[in-house]
């Protein structure tokens, strides 16, 4: 609410108070809120009714809302409700002075914190505490949101290719016909073929893959910082407040939007509310980011051996040699040859995989507590 509004709504409190009506703020529990120290202070009375100088059940001078009541008190008067002072010279302090009929003593329960004005929704640090309640405490939050992870694009190398041994079988005749002979080699071996052998055809299958591997890179991941989709935030009084018996704080009746309405207490850890605290709330305290990129791996199903067939007219690969076919196919006529080698090689390309965004933000198993009396 800005500076204007705040002076908007303690006119409107003034003039209800000059008319005589009455603002009902006996929306506490009355044994949660006993009545501050000090006279006349705003707090229900022993006999249930209206304390003679502005009791809960009477108050001419309560001010409706933590703004109007902690920038200037109630309707008349200079008291600023949560700051530790006498403004006003009266004598009385914060919650013990008639000008804080909006505000009462809350008895704060043993091993909480409080009492403080909670806010939950978006964006909690563009949320401003009002004034008197300058003390930020961050309680965690809920629904976590994380965009999905950016990953870099995955990549094979240059594949490293083991073939099986190549072989090689010989005909007397054309056609692939007549006698035959099946030579098994190993890359670059020479194979002396006897002067007495004839050859009139041959085929040759290229040999089969025996292993192939690529090295993978790429797949990491870039992770946007995750938030919380419902952040929780406690506004609380300076140290300095006063007006209230031991153990206890001065807090408003009734609270501006955006905050909830009832003072708050909170703890750490998963809790039951203390009584008189009603209203809860749980807020996880941290995050978990399982969110990450798939590992890049290579599929080696576009690698594949090759070899090729070296016929030479003397033995032990001398001579000029020859290059033919060694697809499968039959070879009618080919030259003579004396000797023979073959030279094995891998060929093709590893495809990549992976790489894709997955997981996501959870909520950590450390929480906070947050109760609220309305």
């Amino acid at each position: 609410m800005r500076r204007s509004a705040f002076q908007s709504v303690t006119a409107l409190v003034a003039l209800l108070a000059a008319s005589a009506c009455t603002q009902d703020f006996d929306q506490f529990d009355p044994d949660l809120f006993p009545g501050p120290s000090g006279s006349g202070s705003g707090g229900a009375s022993s006999s249930g009714g209206a304390s003679s100088s502005g009791g809960a059940g009477g108050n001419q001078t309560a001010a409706g809302s933590t703004t109007s009541s902690s920038s200037g008190g109630a309707a008349g008067g200079g008291e600023r409700c949560t700051n530790g002072e006498d403004d006003d010279g009266d004598g009385a302090v914060d919650c013990a002075d008639d000008d804080c009929g909006g505000f009462t003593c809350v008895a704060v329960p043993e091993d909480w914190q409080g009492p403080g004005l909670l806010y939950q929704g978006p964006e909690a640090a563009d949320v401003a505490c009002p004034e008197g309640f300058s003390q930020r405490v961050d309680v965690g939050g809920r629904d976590p949101l994380g965009t999905p992870a950016t990953c870099s694009p995955c990549a094979c190398g240059a594949p490293a290719v083991a073939c099986e041994a190549p072989a090689v079988t010989v005909y007397t005749r054309g056609a692939c016909g007549g006698g035959g002979a099946t030579l098994p080699v190993q890359t670059e071996d020479c194979i002396n073929i006897g002067g007495d052998v004839q050859i009139g055809s041959y085929s040759g299958e290229a040999p089969d893959v025996d292993s192939a591997t690529c090295a993978p890179s790429g797949g990491e991941a870039t992770l946007p910082p995750p938030r919380f989709g419902i952040e929780g935030l406690v506004c609380a009084p300076g140290s300095d407040a006063g007006g209230c018996e031991a153990g206890e704080a001065c807090a408003p009746r009734a609270i501006d939007a955006p905050f909830e309405q009832g003072a708050c207490v909170w703890r750490d850890g998963e809790r039951s509310c203390p009584e008189g605290f009603g209203e809860r709330h749980v807020f996880a305290g941290s995050m978990v980011d399982n969110r990450g990129c798939t590992r890049c791996t290579c599929d080696t199903g576009g690698v594949r051996c090759a070899a090729t067939l070296t016929l030479f007219e003397q033995s032990r690969c001398r001579g000029p040699g020859e290059t033919v076919p060694f697809n499968g196919a039959c070879v009618d006529d080919p030259p003579p040859a004396a000797s023979v080698s073959i030279e094995v090689t891998g060929s093709g390309s590893c495809q990549p995989r992976g790489g894709d965004p997955g997981g996501e933000v959870e909520e950590g198993d450390d929480k906070i507590t947050v109760c609220c009396a309305r």
